[in-house]
C-alpha cells in the first residue's frame, strides 16, 4: 500500500473544505440558490478542481448529506460509549445527540423546509441507512441488559423513531432535550417494570 503524498494530503484538505463550504451555503441560502461557482469561490478552489471532485451540484449535495450522516452516527456512538454512565442515561443521551445535531444543522436554517424536501428526494437512501445503523446501535447497547434485551429491537424503534416527532415540535435545544429525555426515561422505566412483573409470575 502506498503512503499518502503531500499532494494527496492537500487534495484531501481541499475536498473537505469544498464539502464544508457547500454545507454552509446550502444552510445559508438554500439548495436552489447555491451554484457550483459560488462554492468554488467561497472554498477558494478553482472551478476545475471543484468539477474534478463533483460533476454537478447534486453530487456535491449527496457528499454533504453523507458527511452529515457520519456526524450523526458518531454523536450517537460517543453517547453510547460514555464510561461509567448508566445504560438508561446513555440511551437517552444517544437519542438526544442525534436530534440536537438535526436541530442545529438543519432546522436552524431559514431554508429547513427546502432541505427536508431535497433530502427526501435526493438522499433518502443515505438517511434510511443512517436510521437502520442507529437502530442497530441502540439495540446492541440494550442486549447485555436482561430486562431490556427481550424487546431491545422494539424499544430501539420506540425510543428513536417515536421521539423524532417530539424533537421536531420543540422550539429550542433545551426544550427538545427535556421532552425527549422524559419520553425515553418513561419508556425504559415501563419496560423494566413489565420485565420485573413478568419475572415474578414465572
Amino acid at each position: 500500500m502506498q503512503e499518502p503524498t503531500p499532494a494527496d494530503d492537500e487534495e484531501s484538505v481541499r475536498l473537505k473544505r469544498v464539502i464544508r463550504t457547500a454545507e454552509e451555503l446550502f444552510k445559508a441560502i438554500g439548495f436552489r440558490a447555491v451554484t457550483m461557482e459560488a462554492v468554488a469561490r467561497d472554498a477558494n478552489v478553482a472551478k476545475g478542481t471543484l468539477y474534478g471532485f463533483f460533476k454537478n451540484k447534486d453530487e456535491l449535495y449527496l457528499a454533504v448529506c453523507a458527511r452529515m450522516t457520519r456526524l450523526l452516527r458518531h454523536a450517537v456512538e460517543r453517547a453510547l460509549a460514555q464510561p461509567d454512565v448508566p445504560l438508561d442515561r446513555r440511551l437517552a443521551d444517544a437519542v438526544i445527540a442525534k436530534h440536537r445535531l438535526v436541530l442545529t444543522h438543519v432546522r436552524g436554517s431559514a431554508h429547513a423546509a427546502e432541505h427536508y424536501s431535497c433530502k427526501d428526494v435526493m438522499a433518502g437512501h443515505i438517511f434510511a441507512e443512517l436510521d437502520a445503523g442507529i437502530l442497530g446501535l441502540l439495540t446492541q447497547a440494550m442486549k447485555p441488559d436482561t430486562q431490556l434485551s427481550p424487546n431491545a429491537k422494539r424499544l430501539a424503534s420506540a425510543l428513536y423513531l417515536a421521539s423524532a416527532d417530539l424533537a421536531a415540535r420543540s422550539r429550542t435545544a433545551a426544550e427538545m432535550e427535556t421532552e425527549v429525555r422524559f419520553f425515553v426515561n418513561v419508556h425504559l422505566a415501563g419496560a423494566r417494570s413489565l420485565a420485573k412483573r413478568k419475572a415474578t409470575h414465572e
